[in-house]
């Protein structure tokens, strides 16, 4: 928690074991215990997570509800992982306390703000985030659900997970071993009077096609893809089997991000850049440029202290 992780990951090898964090998107070290340790601690997180600790040969998901202070508890989503030596564990840390949903500090300049709040402002339309894992797309979900939240205002989620709990939102974890799948949800949503229904992510035709509609008859839906930009969303969702006349007519806004790193503020160094790299990056004389100092500092650990939002 201190050091920013959101990814803590367990993993046998034949003659070590190792953990490592994964911080501002790049994985690091964190410690080497003993080898033996591998089946004990992997046990233990599966009885955390209740999950069957008997079973080592299938690949098993769960989640934790770790109480860190008397005031201050995480869910931990773990997925464990058959390997040649064991299994495999991987905690995503899930912080609900530490998001920030304000719309200045996602990252998006004048005109990229002005875009979302105008979409969001809409009675009816369909937003979508696109981006790879990690790219911040459920953080820009969520502020602008903050945004709608008001009490003239019904909004359902379906989530899988929930990672953010917001007072006011009527929030469904999606439970697919009890038959409750995005498209389950989706539809119900639908019978309950919605103004706002956002959809964790569209994996499937019969999700798209309900989200479509959804959009089409009154009301806003947000959700997410997992595509390289704005432009391949249109050919995913194609692609699935939803008609183009459909997305022509229901689609309001198609967000493609990614998260950029930051240099961190106490111990990054001016960059001397020469007069040829400035007249070909147009950079004026004036303007100074900071670079990543080499060790780092107590602050960051590693030069680079946090990430920002990147929005076309």
């Amino acid at each position: 928690m201190r050091k920013g992780a959101s990814d803590i990951h367990f993993e046998p090898y034949e003659k070590t074991y190792r953990i490592r964090l994964r911080c501002d998107g790049i994985l690091h070290q964190h410690a080497t215990p003993p080898a033996n340790l591998s089946r004990r601690l992997s046990t233990r997180l599966k009885v955390m997570s209740k999950l069957n600790i008997a079973e080592r040969r299938q690949p098993q998901d769960g989640r934790i509800k770790l109480k860190i202070s008397p005031t201050l508890a995480i869910d931990l989503r773990v997925s464990t992982l058959p390997t040649l030596w064991g299994e495999k564990v991987v905690l995503r840390i899930l912080d609900s306390s530490s998001a920030n949903l304000d719309i200045d500090i996602l990252g998006y300049n004048a005109q990229q703000k002005a875009a979302y709040l105008s979409a969001l402002s809409q009675p009816q339309g369909m937003i979508l985030m696109t981006g790879p894992t990690g790219s911040g797309k459920t953080v820009s979900l969520y502020t602008g659900l903050k945004i709608l939240n008001t009490d003239e205002r019904n909004i359902s989620t379906a989530e899988d997970p929930v990672e953010i709990n917001l007072p006011g939102i009527n929030q469904v974890q999606i439970n697919t071993a009890v038959g409750l799948g995005f498209a389950e949800a989706l539809r119900s949503f639908l019978r309950q009077d919605p103004d706002v229904v956002m959809v964790g992510e569209i994996r499937d035709i019969e999700t798209g096609n309900i989200a479509v509609k959804a959009a089409q008859t009154g009301h806003l839906v947000l959700s997410t893809l997992h595509t390289n930009s704005a432009a391949e969303t249109i050919t995913r969702l194609t692609n699935m089997g939803i008609e183009d006349f459909n997305l022509a007519s229901s689609l309001s806004l198609i967000i493609a991000q990614r998260l950029g790193r930051r240099l961190c503020k106490h111990c990054k160094r001016v960059d001397e850049l020469d007069d040829f790299v400035r007249e070909k990056l147009n950079i004026p004389a004036f303007q100074v440029i900071y670079k990543a100092s080499e060790r780092g500092c107590d602050e960051c650990n590693k030069a680079i202290s946090a990430e920002s939002g990147s929005m076309k």
